[in-house]
């Protein structure tokens, strides 16, 4: 290929390969068989958008990083493309109050998993998203009742005092909350778990078919005396480990709650590449809009504002014919829902009707992302997304709808794109954003590998520069996931942005939401006073 002649198959990608996902059990590499080696397929990559029918929607979490608790996200996969484990003899509660080894847990099965409903977490049926295994080293898990658990360092078990892991892994052992002698694990209530549950998490019997388990639901999920944590100790080998993901986003694994192995790591879930896979191959949630009705109808539904788009665009270009977003938004304007809202397109225009309305009564919020003022820059790291320009022009049409809007700088590449921070929220501020944050590049999982061939490829002058940066904000490697510091980092380059980002905020009047001061333009919080059910037959007027 000429120098300066693009590549059909990559342009408008950001992702330069298929990399492999970290739970796929196989590899491929190229070989040679005579046949011109030098030989690309230059075919263009399409988009694929499979319809898929979603069990549930809404997604809760407990994160103290996020600012928010319950979020919705109407694509799996995104086209803007912006660059754990057990035994396999585990048993795994299923719906029917049997239990099945977890080697031979299959997609869509349904199971038990459990969710927080106000201030106590209840067991609920769920389903089997995914199902992978992978070979890693492995600790014996053992509880004072005789129970065993086989799980890599990287698995987590709730615990009494939260979610804990196995062990420390690559990072150190104070870095993140490790399960010790003595945690009493989240487990089967007791009245459930005499002979029966010790069977049952003790593997005897061929059936695994323990009925008292038929009536789990709805039950409280507590720690047993009985399940406590007596020794944790390595086996000294590698072995064959499973896992799956589940609508909960857990499991009971041996009688115990045990967590589930989230963007671009999330496509590795379905043995799909989180590289160019991601961009090109879109799962549509079709049916999220009957799924959030029903959600927003059950008794003792707690409102709290939902963040829609948390993990992929909400408003990527499929959104344009399949409106799954707008169908959300006609829903919770419907029940008058808080909802906040992150996009980088311009498509959030074509629902003004439905969030200016919905901001006069103070139930909506929405950022737009603008990481670089840089539209070289901004071409290379998000090839499918509005210009620069084009999202300050988001934020004016916002600011006109009266609808409270403000800047999310992200992601910050040190080295790259920081040295602009400053500008990007000095012309947001000008274009009638009220609040900023900004969140320090990440680099979880197969992302650190997509991000250096990223570097590679247009920066290589950089690269190793920018890497080095990035180590010294996330304690020498190249990801932290520790709360409290995983979205802005540590050390002294971390601090300066921080400073850097306060003292910008002060001076364009932009409230800063990460040091919580009140730097100008402040609003109050979302209100949730207003929610109230959905028909249960809309569009049908009431009597009376």
């Amino acid at each position: 290929m000429a120098k300066g002649e693009k590549s059909e198959t990559l342009h408008m990608r950001g992702a330069r390969s298929f990399v492999a996902g970290r739970f796929e059990t196989v590899a491929r590499e190229a070989s040679d068989d005579g046949w011109m080696p030098d030989e690309k397929d230059d075919r263009p990559l399409e988009t694929q958008v499979t319809i898929e029918r979603a069990r549930s929607i809404v997604s809760h979490n407990d994160s103290p990083d996020v600012g928010f608790t319950s979020s919705i996200n109407p694509y799996r996969g995104c086209e803007h493309g912006c660059i754990y484990c057990l035994s396999g003899d585990t048993l795994i509660l299923m719906a029917d109050g049997t239990a099945r080894p977890l080697a031979q847990v299959r997609v869509n099965d349904e199971i038990y998993g459990t969710r927080v409903h106000g201030t106590e977490r209840r067991f609920v049926r769920s389903r089997v998203l995914a199902h992978w295994n992978t070979i890693k080293p492995a600790y014996r898990v053992l509880l004072n009742d005789g129970t065993e658990l086989i799980a890599s360092a990287d698995h987590r078990f709730l615990a009494d005092g939260g979610w804990s892991y196995v062990g420390p892994g690559q990072q150190s052992v104070g870095s993140r909350s490790v399960l010790r002698s003595g945690d009493r694990l989240v487990a089967v209530p007791a009245v459930y778990s005499a002979a029966a549950a010790k069977r049952y998490a003790m593997g005897r019997g061929s059936a695994y078919a323990y009925r008292t388990f038929d009536h789990l639901a709805g039950e409280v999920a507590g720690t047993p005396l009985g399940r406590a944590v007596a020794r944790i100790e390595p086996l000294g080998r590698a072995m064959r480990l499973y896992d799956i993901t589940t609508e909960t986003e857990d499991f009971i694994a041996n009688g115990v709650v045990s967590h589930n192995c989230y963007a671009r790591p999330s496509h590795a879930y379905l043995e799909l590449s989180p590289g160019l896979d991601f961009e090109t191959k879109i799962f549509a949630k079709t049916n999220a809009a009957e799924l959030l009705r029903a959600e927003l109808a059950k008794p003792g539904y707690t409102c709290s504002p939902i963040a829609i788009g948390s993990n992929t665009d909400c408003y990527q270009p499929v959104e344009r014919k399949y409106r799954i977003t707008r169908q959300i938004l006609e829903v919770l304007a419907e029940c008058e829902h808080p909802l906040t809202m992150v996009t980088k397109s311009a498509l959030v225009e074509r629902d003004l009707d439905i969030l200016g309305p919905m901001a006069q009564k103070n139930l909506v919020k929405v950022f737009v992302s603008i990481g670089t003022l840089d539209r070289t820059l901004a071409r290379k790291l998000e090839p499918r997304a509005a210009s620069p320009q084009r999202r300050l022009d988001i934020l004016k049409a916002l600011s006109a709808a009266k609808v409270p809007c403000g800047v999310m700088v992200a992601a910050l590449i040190p080295a790259l794109n920081d040295k602009t921070m400053e500008h990007v929220l000095e012309a947001a501020a000008a274009a009638g954003a009220e609040e900023a944050a900004y969140v320090v590049m990440r680099l979880p999982n197969e992302l650190k590998d997509l991000f250096k061939e990223w570097l590679a490829a247009h920066y290589p002058e950089r690269a190793e520069h920018v890497i080095s940066i990035v180590r010294q904000m996330r304690g020498g490697k190249d990801n932290d996931p520790r709360f409290g510091t995983r979205m802005s980092g540590t050390g002294n380059f971390a601090e300066l942005i921080a400073k850097r980002f306060e003292i910008a905020c002060r001076k364009y009047g932009l409230d800063s939401r990460d040091d919580g001061t009140q730097a100008g333009r402040a609003r109050p919080e979302l209100d949730c006073t207003r929610f109230h059910p959905p028909a249960k037959n809309p569009g049908q007027m009431a009597l009376f």
